[in-house]
């Protein structure tokens, strides 16, 4: 029996393709398929006597053909390609879709079949020509027409060409006269199709259910009630430890209104139209904190239940964490050696200021302690197990100040941290914050340090929250601060906020027979057994220790560097020791700036500290160790930097690897430099 045949019609050679392809996988073993596309040209004759059209947009455009022996036309209709249904099926729910065609009638026609097959979880809107801009619209989806999309829609989706319906098939198959049983076999070959479609429609209203299910087991393990609904108020995701707040099932509020679940106009106007991010309320003798979310995008709340009591909690975790990470105190009252009576007068009210809340001003000279005695008052302070953090006011610059101290918003400035950075006073809460050379900061800083004394709370850099704080505040300074305020670079009001209570740290002149203790004392932290002759006590008994304490530890260091066997002599005295009321140190003192005398004390240290362990300091060594510093020097400014220092006979440079020796002359100098304030402190 010899097969019939037919001529289809398409209006594009890419629809024709699409179209002869789907018709030969269903009746191509029965009926011969010839097809042709108005856009590539029609034939002037066409000898089958059943026609088939792709539209009515073809049909129309067929006029052309003179010659038509049909005795059968068939305007076919079209529905979506089965094999593009999980792509709109991943477009997020309730999506404003805009839907893309080459002809009205068929884009209303479409939308309609995409309905029908149940494609209803987005809105589509349909495309109209001349018609530039759709609000609110960022996905679009065509059947093979995406170069009709406007430019600015985000997301383009292409299902693909539009494929002949059942009713079609049956009335080709009809035309045909193929009988029953090649009538059954087709209809089984269609609806295969519409099975897989079924199978997948099933598959991803599978997924779907368990990804919800999913999101409320893990939102029914959180500690804190979660809960989200939409604009209109309507509740999508209420956990278990919600529900047991309120004393309702959580599956049963689903779906449901918020005021018909939550008893409360005072919780229920705070999540829906609240402008505070948290607000404390007291629920059924319960206290707990709401803090609010608004996703714009999602058009949805979500509002975080945290009760008043697990918030200690997780604050005195978050203070466990803080001291781990080193903000905490290093010192004690018993690290703080003196017997002298003004010494142990000095602790004694120190433990007293200590029990207070009040800032505390210690004011001495440089090298006296005075960290030392922050360190100790807060580890004898109610905060103690709060965090301590510790800034020097004098070594920032002013902004870089501003910003460790009060922190900044995302973005505030270039090379901002992402998310925006917590300042200090925030992350001492509960704790202490010690800012010492007090004296050394700007006007601007002391306007905006006054604000935190005054009102107990902070507003960081770009931003607009205030954030209340709970930080005790103690300072130091070896400046005369009335003198300042005489000459109008300190504040008054400041002043007198930060000198609430007092400490005042005496020199080591005044307390000179704790001398010998403190050199017991440095001798035997160093780990050496070493004897100290008497005239060497004698002679730092009679000195006057401008640098303090301080000064006294590095005269030990030194002298423990370059004595032989056991015995610190006097010979072993820094050269430059008790010449500094002559001025002979000024011959040291070549350095063009600050920088330059940090960077000099730093080589010198790490050559000293590598020869002590038998070794000689390499470029590469000293260039790899800078990295941990506040100034990084590469290999060639070392070189440079050795030239002259050995130019100065403080250094000895080997040949080749031979690496670089400090002389004797280099560890007076590296004394010199340490004994600056500016550079040891």
């Amino acid at each position: 029996m010899s097969k019939s045949s037919l001529t289809l019609i398409a209006g594009s050679a890419k629809t024709r393709q699409a179209l002869q392809e789907q018709m030969e996988q269903l009746i191509g073993d029965y009926i011969h398929i010839r097809s042709h596309a108005v856009d590539d040209g029609l034939p002037q004759y066409l000898e089958d006597t059943i026609i088939l059209y792709s539209s009515d947009i073809a049909y129309n455009r067929t006029n052309c053909i003179s010659n038509v022996n049909a005795n059968k036309i068939i305007v076919g209709k079209r529905t979506v390609h089965h094999d593009h249904i999980d792509k709109l099926l991943r477009i997020p729910e309730g999506s404003a879709v805009l839907l893309v065609n080459d002809d009205d009638d068929t884009t209303t026609m479409l939308i309609e079949s995409l309905y029908q097959l149940g494609i209803n979880h987005v809105q589509f809107i349909p495309f109209r020509k001349g018609n530039l801009f759709y609000e609110n619209v960022e996905i679009a989806v065509s059947p093979g027409e995406t170069h009709l999309c406007p430019s600015y829609i985000k997301e383009v989706i292409d299902i693909g060409v539009r494929l002949f319906d059942m009713t079609t098939i049956l009335e080709v198959v009809e035309c045909c006269g193929l009988n029953k049983d090649i009538s059954s076999k087709i209809s089984e070959r269609y609806i295969s199709n519409i099975i897989e479609l079924q199978r997948k429609l099933l598959y991803a209203e599978r997924d779907a259910r368990q990804m919800s299910e999913h999101i409320q087991n893990v939102v029914g393990t959180i500690d804190d009630g979660i809960l989200v609904v939409n604009q209109e108020g309507r509740i999508t995701v209420f956990n278990h430890r919600l529900a047991a707040l309120f004393h309702v099932v959580a599956q049963n509020t689903v779906n449901k209104d918020i005021e018909h679940v939550i008893n409360c106009r005072d919780i229920t106007d705070f999540i829906m139209n609240g402008k505070d991010e948290s607000k404390f309320f007291d629920i059924d003798g319960v206290g707990v904190v709401i803090f609010r979310v608004q996703m714009m995008k999602e058009n949805t709340i979500i509002a975080t239940f945290k009760s008043v009591h697990q918030a200690f909690e997780i604050e005195k975790t978050a203070q466990r964490e803080m001291r781990n990470k080193g903000f905490h105190t290093k010192y004690g009252f018993d690290d703080i050696i003196g017997e002298h009576d003004v010494m142990k007068d000095r602790k004694r009210i120190a433990k007293k200021l200590a029990l207070s809340e009040h800032p505390i001003l210690i004011q001495g000279e440089t090298g006296t302690g005075k960290e030392l005695f922050a360190h100790a008052i807060h580890e004898h302070s109610l905060r103690k197990n709060g965090p301590f953090l510790a800034v020097n006011c004098s070594a920032l610059t002013e902004s870089l100040l501003e910003s460790e101290l009060f922190g900044y918003e995302e973005g505030t400035f270039t090379g901002a941290q992402r998310g925006g950075k917590k300042g200090l006073f925030e992350l001492a809460d509960n704790g202490t914050i010690f800012l010492d050379e007090i004296g050394d900061i700007s006007l601007t800083v002391q306007s905006h340090l006054l604000r935190v004394l005054q009102e107990g709370e902070i507003r960081r850099i770009g931003g607009g929250r205030i954030i209340p704080i709970n930080v005790r505040v103690i300072t130091a300074t070896n400046k005369d601060l009335q003198g300042k305020i005489r000459d109008s670079s300190f504040r008054s009001d400041l002043f007198y906020r930060l000198n609430v209570l007092n400490l005042r740290i005496p020199p080591l002149i005044e307390r000179r027979t704790d001398i010998p203790l403190l050199i017991k004392h440095f001798i035997t932290k160093s780990g050496k057994w070493v004897k100290t002759e008497q005239d060497v006590l004698e002679y730092f008994m009679q000195y006057e220790w401008p640098g303090n304490i301080r000064e006294l530890k590095s005269t030990i260091d030194y002298m423990l560097t370059v004595c032989e066997g056991n015995v610190v002599t006097k010979r072993d005295l820094p050269s430059m020791l008790g010449q500094a009321k002559d001025g002979v140190m000024s011959e040291y003192s070549t350095c063009e700036n600050m920088l330059e005398m940090k960077e000099r004390a730093f080589i010198l240290e790490v050559i000293k500290q590598c020869n002590e362990k038998g070794k000689v300091a390499s470029r590469e060594l000293i260039s790899s160790q800078s990295k941990e510093t506040d100034f990084v020097l590469s290999p060639q400014q070392i070189r440079l930097r050795l030239d002259i220092l050995e130019s100065e006979g403080f250094v000895v440079k080997g040949r080749g690897r031979g690496g670089t020796k400090i002389t004797v002359a280099g560890i007076e100098y590296l004394y010199f430099l340490k004994s600056k304030r500016a550079v040891y402190s």
